[in-house]
């Protein structure tokens, strides 16, 4: 139906927590997927006790699970394990991010589940998957991204490793995961069967490493850290400038790399470095540092804006560097709907990112004040265990006397 939500309809039960796999069902949720959250003992999700706080309330929790439903279930807990197979029945994707085995330990191996539900898909993700020597090793993102190739990567020549700002191992096996779990069920569809699917933190890294992985294959380099710099052009760096602030300039042309510098006053680089041969290339790619260096000593004496507008004139790519505060009021990202703001109970004037998925027919990201919300610890265990399995007030009673419900 027409501005609709693409995933209407589908149901997913989501015993993930923390980063990875919350983020990823937060994205199908953006796409209209209904999430129920299964929160286990003693505390739920680890990220309700993160900050920042404001009223004791998690801001990192809101941010990776606002429009999602939460119940709270024991699956230690014999009468737990039953409702959960009964709730299997009823939805149409399983997600989880446990150490590989852990639901095996729990008496709920995946054969299990899926004779309760042959439909089902059951999407997982871990830091190394559940085969290769590393399945059961410990992980968490920064072990991912130095394992996986990344940290390797990032930082400056000669310099200790760094990983990156955010955590970008969860972030790209979420995404991974969000794409299993769409063509999983687009396979489902067609077959009538649900099936079992995996990403790896550490395969996801690997796999967009670019094209270390090509070069060190073909020449035996790895291609070591390079800070902000790339051989594809000159000059290319972040770029200081007379207030205060930074502009990253990626320059691919050496038409554009002749204007530059001779706008600079710098025809002596350009009559070193001019052309377009292989032996051009190498040799700007090779005095990088020396070519960026003359840049850098003008950039000082423009601001950013001039700078920008300059650059922007002869088409060379280029932006200034933004901070995330800066971007919460950015005007580009205001007009496209990318950042949201909130008024919540317990944290207040908040703001957080909607969908980068823009739909010209169909609805996807914030649609309505249930979007927004997020659920207390079992605030919807009764609601969907009677409306999902029908039981009564009394059934539901006795559960949570067992020990099944916890909360």
């Amino acid at each position: 139906m027409e501005n609709s939500r693409p995933l209407e309809g589908v149901k997913i039960v989501d015993l993930t927590w923390v980063y990875a796999g919350p983020f990823s069902t937060l994205l199908l949720s953006d796409l209209g997927a209904e999430i129920v959250k299964l929160e286990a003992p003693p505390i739920g999700d680890y990220t309700r006790i993160l900050p920042p706080f404001n009223n004791g309330w998690s801001g990192y929790f809101y941010m990776l699970n606002r429009g999602k439903k939460s119940i709270t279930l024991n699956l230690k807990n014999e009468e737990g394990k039953k409702v959960f197979l009964a709730l299997c029945k009823r939805f149409d994707v399983l997600t989880e991010n446990f150490v590989p085995g852990t639901l095996e330990k729990l008496g709920l191996a995946y054969d299990t589940i899926h004779e309760a539900n042959p439909r089902l898909v059951i999407a997982s993700i871990s830091g190394f998957g559940s085969y290769g020597p590393y399945s059961q090793l410990p992980c968490v993102d920064p072990v991912a991204q130095a394992m996986g190739g990344l940290m390797s990567m990032t930082g400056y020549p000669n310099m200790p490793p760094v990983k990156t700002g955010p955590a970008i191992a969860d972030a790209l096996a979420a995404l991974f995961l969000a794409v299993g779990i769409l063509s999983t069920l687009r396979r489902r569809d067609a077959t009538g069967k649900g099936q079992r699917l995996e990403v790896s933190m550490m395969d996801s890294v690997f796999s967009v490493l670019e094209e270390s992985v090509i070069r060190a294959s073909i020449t035996g380099d790895p291609l070591p850290a390079r800070g902000n710099t790339d051989p594809l052009g000159a000059p290319w760096d972040a770029f200081p400038t007379k207030d205060g602030k930074w502009v990253m300039v990626c320059n691919l042309g050496t038409d554009r790399f002749e204007t530059l510098y001779r706008h600079i006053g710098r025809e002596d680089i350009v009559e070193k470095y001019k052309g377009d041969s292989v032996e051009a290339a190498e040799a700007r790619s090779r005095d990088l540092a020396y070519i960026n260096g003359a840049f850098a000593e003008w950039t000082k004496t423009q601001t950013a804006e001039d700078l920008l507008e300059f650059l922007y004139s002869l088409g060379i790519p280029c932006g200034e560097v933004k901070d995330v505060k800066e971007l919460l009021e950015d005007s580009h990202l205001r007009e496209r709907n990318m950042v949201i703001d909130v008024e919540h109970e317990k944290l207040g004037s908040v703001k957080t990112f909607n969908t980068p998925i823009k739909f010209f027919t169909a609805q996807a990201g914030v649609g309505g004040e249930e979007d927004l919300v997020d659920a207390e610890l079992g605030e919807h265990t009764e609601e969907v265990l009677s409306s999902e399995l029908g039981l009564s007030v009394e059934e539901i009673s006795n559960l949570r006397k067992s020990g099944a419900i916890w909360a």
